[in-house]
């Protein structure tokens, strides 16, 4: 054969050949494509799936650490003002509610729960929606306290759960707060997903590296599923925790305001008396027990971890959950009987505190604005009246103290008008400010006593006359004590209270110098010092008994 012929033939036979070789390796990297392709989507799909479990586990950890912090900042904070009342006083349990002995409360217990109440009760109240939230779950999660330290308390500030090693995030989540071994924590994607199939390598390459990645793939979406898992169980305990939580709250609730209602009659409402058991009927110390019980109850549940320290469920809170169950018919059944017993004490509702960062933010923002304009408005008032009604009511030129007594009566009125019109304007809830204006109103009643005195000496019916203001402030008190969503009522309250005591000290000074003979001086001295311990301590009494938001 002629040599040209042998070489066209050669060349046919390579293109051939060559041609079957370009199709073979378009082959490969289309199955290479596709099984990539293939692996993302298997990923992604189980990634989206892990993921709208986690937005439910979420939600329902922030639900239940939500619903732990309204219980810490309303029944069991009425419960600990009170307690701290009669916690020194020895109680033989009465017979009947043994069974409910385990879950008492008792003085350490209250003093954790109040530290735990305040530091958590910062982060809530700090207005960051991220860092209210991952309180919320920290609180669920982690139950009690897991570190005393001032990390929760401040705003903005990386959350930590401590044990349960909470440091990683949700993975676009206004959390920004997660668990490392637990499903909170999303699986890293394998990083042959993100590298893609390339051109430039030969096509056995691609497909070998595309079968690593569908294993890796594979092995992701097995790590996924089972976080599904266990993201379902912890969204399913914290559901049955939150509605056992609820539950114990509506009979915690209910004690606790009726406990709080016997304990404040038993004390008084001025000189507030120290209890001791003797106080207590039979039927009280039930309800003591009783309601100590459930604050107890209540706190297991609160402090009650739902994740243990590698991630799983505990298993000290199936524990503590099927305890609690079981007893809550003889709790519920404790409850009702010390419900149909007439206490002859009106019982004292908690306010609702708003869970709602966002909420507690901008309330904070108008509640500033409005204690600010209060203030002003108050000095401005005070200023502009005091003299002109100082002038009219002072009768005489007597001295007060080293001051004429038109001069002691325009500080006088000044300071009342100053602190009565702050606190009718502003909203301070228990605040340093109004604690301020109970002290400064305090000091001006005291002053103002010794004017009504020196006026109602000089009346003929002066014992008529005071009995007339007794009776007008009595009613303004009463007026005032049915009020219950004024937040300035318990000031209010005071001042009624403090001038109703006026006529008293004065018919007390009227008997000491006109029938006994003893000096008007020494009757006026004795009495105004009494008025001053009642005006200044009553009324600050007063406004600390309730608690703050």
């Amino acid at each position: 054969m002629p040599l040209p012929f042998i070489v066209a033939a050669g060349v046919a036979v390579a293109g051939i050949v060559g041609a079957g070789g370009h199709l073979c390796a378009k082959d490969t990297n289309e199955k290479a494509q596709k099984v990539a392709k293939e692996a993302q989507e298997l990923y992604e799909y189980a990634k989206h799936s892990l993921e709208e479990k986690q937005l439910k586990t979420e939600k329902a950890l922030v639900e239940l650490g939500n619903a732990k912090m309204h219980v810490l900042d309303t029944s069991m904070k009425q419960f600990l003002t009170e307690y701290d009342k009669i916690k020194h006083i020895q109680f033989n349990d009465p017979v009947g509610i043994h069974e409910i002995s385990k879950f008492t409360l008792d003085p350490q217990d209250a003093i954790q729960i109040r530290e735990m109440t305040n530091i958590y009760s910062a982060s809530f109240a700090s207005g960051a929606a991220g860092v209210a939230a991952g309180t919320a779950v920290a609180l669920a999660a982690s139950g009690a306290l897991p570190v005393i330290t001032g990390e929760l308390a401040m705003a903005g500030s990386a959350l930590a759960a401590g044990e349960i090693g909470m440091a990683a995030g949700f993975a676009g989540s206004a959390l920004s707060f997660g668990a490392v071994a637990t499903p909170l924590a999303v699986v890293a994607a394998p990083v042959v997903l993100f590298t893609g199939i390339s051109a430039s390598m030969k096509a056995d390459e691609n497909l070998e590296k595309a079968n690593v990645m569908r294993a890796e793939a594979e092995c992701a979406v097995e790590e996924m599923r089972t976080k599904e898992v266990l993201s379902d169980a912890i969204t399913k305990k914290s559901e049955m925790f939150y509605d056992l939580l609820r539950d114990l709250n509506v009979m915690f609730s209910e004690c606790s305001g009726l406990l709080a209602g016997v304990v404040r009659k038993k004390e008084g409402t001025i000189l507030k008396k120290t209890l001791t058991s003797a106080d207590f009927t039979e039927d009280e110390i039930k309800l003591i027990s009783v309601t100590r019980s459930l604050a107890g109850a209540v706190k297991t549940v609160i402090n009650t971890p739902i994740l243990s320290k590698d991630g799983s469920i505990s298993f000290e809170s199936n524990k503590v959950y099927e305890d609690t169950v079981e007893a809550l018919p003889t709790l519920n059944y404790d409850v009702n009987t010390v419900k149909s017993i007439n206490f002859k004490a009106k019982p004292i509702k908690v306010k609702n505190k708003k869970s709602s960062s966002q909420a507690v933010s901008g309330t904070t923002v108008m509640s500033a604005s409005r204690n600010i304009a209060a203030i002003v408005i108050g000095v401005i008032l005070a200023t502009f009246f005091a003299g002109n009604i100082a002038y009219h009511i002072t009768n005489g030129q007597y001295m007060f103290l080293f001051i004429s007594s038109l001069s002691a009566n325009v500080i006088a009125v000044w300071l009342f008008l100053f602190s009565s019109v702050t606190m009718l304007i502003g909203k301070f809830n228990g605040r340093k400010t109004e604690k301020l204006c109970s002290i400064v109103s305090g000091l001006s009643l005291s002053i103002l006593y010794v004017q009504y005195c020196r006026t109602a000496e000089q009346m003929d019916h002066y014992i008529i006359f005071s009995l007339v203001f007794f009776l007008v402030f009595v009613i303004l008190f009463c007026v005032f004590s049915v009020i219950d969503k004024w937040s300035s009522r318990d000031f209010f309250l005071g001042e009624a209270l403090v001038m109703a005591f006026w006529p008293l000290a004065f018919l007390v000074y009227a008997l000491l110098c006109k029938l006994l003979w003893f000096s008007e001086g020494f009757c006026l001295v004795v009495t105004s010092v009494l008025m001053c311990l009642i005006s200044c301590v009553g009324m600050y009494a007063v406004v600390s008994d309730k608690n703050p938001e």
